[in-house]
């Protein structure tokens, strides 16, 4: 599918903030609610909390000026600096989903599971992800609204990428933080990819979660990976295109029994060729946004086999 270049604007009262993930730019964005209770959403890993405080002093900040982290999940790109935060300052309440809260109070599973996907690189592709007090949670099943001075934030259950994700919906600006729902996207380009990690993708929650960001109706579409973007029909339908082509390659490979090596390159193959047309560096960046193919591909694998459609 191809459209026209998104404008590279942000929306009304929203600050992108790029934390210069492993020194390189459009990576990973965190998003701050500028007005008279500023808020952060998703502030990212713990090993970008410096190029987070920076962003955020860009904008007349500092960490201890917020009150609320609002957070679309728990994984460590969107979530980790969490813990960090409030060591630093202990007056900020967050704001997350009642099945992800658990593993903020106690990281080490999450941890522990993040280790089975990158290893002996975790710490140095994500810093030290440290533990958020229970008390200063706030936790969320979605339907719920948050008051920040002028401005309102509703939250919607969103499943699909993982079961504790939420979708934020900001009245004023009309913005949507989908966190991972609407896959990854490289600024000015017209083209979405999706990231499937596992161990909760879930491709039919995932297909009512787009319908429900598309019934909102929102003017921007707010990725941590990368930016926020206002041709919103044109990225819903794009990314729902890829997503079930992806998923759809990888259930036939499990059909006809093609080994995992086998089905990962097909994986790849098919994402080598949605990508040609980029430049080499922006292939680089899109490849640390979403991560190893191998890692979607046992993500959706995971899916189908749980419900017996291989």
């Amino acid at each position: 599918m191809m459209a026209a270049m998104e404008s590279l604007h942000h929306p009304d009262g929203v600050a992108v903030i790029d934390t210069h993930h492993m020194g390189r730019a459009h990576v990973v964005a965190s998003f701050v609610l500028l007005g008279d209770e500023p808020a952060l959403v998703d502030p990212g890993p713990a090993g970008t909390l410096p190029s987070l405080e920076a962003g955020v002093q860009a904008h007349g900040l500092t960490l201890e000026d917020f009150r609320h982290v609002v957070l679309t999940h728990i994984h460590l790109d969107h979530a980790g600096a969490t813990g960090m935060i409030l060591a630093r300052n202990p007056h900020v309440q967050v704001h997350v989903h009642q099945k992800g809260a658990p593993h903020l109070i106690d990281p080490s599973r999450l941890v522990s599971s993040a280790e089975m996907l990158w290893g002996d690189r975790l710490e140095a592709l994500w810093g030290r992800t440290i533990p958020v007090p229970a008390g200063v949670i706030s936790t969320l099943v979605g339907g719920e609204s948050l008051r920040l001075g002028g401005r309102t934030l509703r939250a919607y259950d969103a499943p699909g990428h993982a079961k504790h994700h939420l979708v934020w919906f900001d009245e004023q600006s009309g913005a949507a933080f989908v966190g991972d729902n609407t896959g990854v996207r490289l600024p000015g380009r017209s083209f979405t990819r999706p990231a499937t990690p596992p161990p909760d993708v879930d491709v039919e929650a995932w297909l009512r979660t787009l319908d429900m960001i598309a019934a909102l109706t929102p003017q921007w579409l707010c990725l941590t990976h990368f930016g926020a973007f206002n041709d919103v029909g044109f990225h819903l339908a794009d990314f729902r295109e890829r997503l079930l082509q992806w998923a759809e390659l990888v259930r036939d490979g499990l059909r006809h029994g093609r080994s995992e090596a086998e089905q990962i390159a097909a994986l790849e193959a098919l994402g080598a060729a949605e990508i040609a047309s980029l430049s080499a560096p922006e292939r680089a960046v899109l490849a640390q946004q979403t991560g190893d193919l191998a890692l979607s591909w046992r993500g959706l694998a995971r899916y189908w086999q749980k419900r017996g459609s291989a």
